[in-house]
């Protein structure tokens, strides 16, 4: 390194010779400038070495005057980038942070902004090599940790808001900003309840950018603003469909979203397209209970079973819900075993023991022909057994259990009944597995109505 190069707290220890012969040089050159309006190499690098070595150990004080000669007489010095004007923000920003006084904490800190602001078009001017993504990073990260304490927050050159930065930043070099400033971005339309134009940003941040952090802070963007406009999400969703008619993820998520807005006749009818373009099985049994909910058991009934044959896991309020479809097309057996499937999944399903009981008293209107008999009667037996045990397994049916049972022992077969039947003992059992009722196979307890 030159002589002229080496930090000031290095000359200390030179000798006196060579002191004497530094300060020559000094001479020499500082005579060599006034006669120039360049300054000289060795000039240039004398000053550069000066304010580096004092600002790489945080010495900004000592480092500030040298830099200033250095952004004033040589600025792009030494390989001809903006290093010197970077350094500048943060020397100053350095000496507010060392600063023990309000007052000179924020006079330095508005000095950083005024080069933060100036920079860009200064290093136009003078030809200087710079990413201009970056200085609209540091614009925003600035403002975003200091901006309460700058005196003059509206320079020219300085957005309001930091957020507008990193969405400039974005704009100049997508497939560089880090994810961190996209999400700030983002973050700043939600907390503004700008839905529109949260969900404008996150469609062209997915247009530019695919890898994972950032396409998950998307998907979480687009959930939270669906969450507060559903119509917005039928809107964008709407037009995905139309711009991707094949997508049967697209067309999936947009049936789920008007079956969750209640728009029955749009869901039925996207529900047909998705069964031609062949779904998920779990989307399968989506349709399937939109069509039950729609009156349509058998084209449920369909659906199930092309869900099953597909290999969709079933759940117990799948069970269920076929069960409820097969009792609506009148296959009353067939209802109770899928009903039966429910509990077997799930021992406290209690809708389905009151399903099965609702089964058996519908089998008594469909068998006894409006005239009940003794026979008939019995099988309200096994229904308000079905319904004690719903209210046992799910206290929450209690109400509904109880309205039930109350309504259907005022029909159980009278004391007089039950005298008359040699087979029934009060107490004793009895099997349900006659004529019509053969498909109940219910072993009950014999019981009369209560009386008066």
């Amino acid at each position: 390194m030159p002589l002229a190069a080496l930090p000031l707290r290095s000359w200390s220890s030179v000798g006196g010779l060579c002191l004497s012969l530094v300060l020559l040089v000094l001479s020499v050159s500082a005579a060599a400038a006034q006669d120039s309006s360049e300054p000289t190499r060795r000039e240039k690098l004398m000053h550069y070495s000066l304010y580096y070595e004092n600002y790489k150990n945080d010495d900004f004080k000592n480092a500030r005057s040298d830099l200033l000669w250095i952004l004033k007489n040589a600025p792009g010095t030494p390989d001809g980038d903006d290093d010197n004007y970077r350094r500048a923000v943060n020397l100053y920003v350095g000496l507010a942070d060392q600063a023990e006084k309000m007052p000179a904490k924020t006079a330095y800190l508005d000095t950083a902004a005024t080069y933060l602001a100036a920079a860009p078009d200064t290093l136009d001017q003078l030809g200087l090599e710079y990413e201009p993504y970056k200085w609209q990073r540091r614009k925003g990260r600035f403002l975003e940790q200091h901006q309460d304490a700058l005196s003059t927050p509206d320079l020219e050159g300085l957005a309001a808001a930091p957020e507008t930065h990193y969405e400039k930043a974005f704009e100049l070099a997508p497939a560089e900003l880090d994810p961190y400033y996209i999400r700030q971005v983002m973050t700043a339309y939600l907390e503004e309840n700008a839905l529109q134009d949260a969900l404008s940003f996150a469609n062209a941040v997915e247009e530019k950018r695919s890898d994972a952090e950032v396409t998950e802070m998307i998907g979480s963007v687009r959930k939270q603003i669906f969450r507060k406009n559903p119509q917005e999400q039928v809107r964008y969703l709407e037009a995905q469909v139309e711009q991707y008619p094949d997508s049967t993820r697209l067309l999936t998520t947009l049936f789920d979203a008007y079956n969750d807005q209640g728009n029955v006749d749009k869901a039925s009818a996207l529900g047909k397209r998705l069964m031609d373009m062949g779904p998920a099985p779990e989307t399968i049994l989506e349709i399937g209970t939109m069509r039950l909910e729609n009156g349509r058991p058998e084209a449920a009934l369909t659906a199930y079973q092309r869900a099953a044959d597909q290999g969709a896991t079933l759940q117990p309020e799948d069970h269920f819900n076929r069960g409820t479809a097969l009792q609506k097309a009148g296959n009353l057996a067939e209802a109770r075993a899928a009903f039966r499937t429910a509990i077997d999944m799930q021992s406290d399903f209690g809708r389905a023991y009151i399903a099965i009981g609702d089964l058996y008293a519908r089998a008594v209107n469909a068998c006894s022909g409006g005239e009940m008999r003794r026979k008939d009667k019995a099988v309200y037996w096994a229904a308000v057994d079905k319904y004690r045990k719903a209210r046992d397994v799910a206290p929450s049916l209690s109400s509904v259990a109880d309205s039930k049972i109350n309504t259907y022992r005022k029909v159980f077969p009278t004391k007089e009944d039950i005298f008359y039947r040699e087979d029934w003992e009060r107490g004793g059992t009895f099997t349900i597995d006659y004529g019509c009722y053969s498909w109940i196979g219910e072993t009950t307890s014999v019981r009369p109505a209560p009386s008066g």
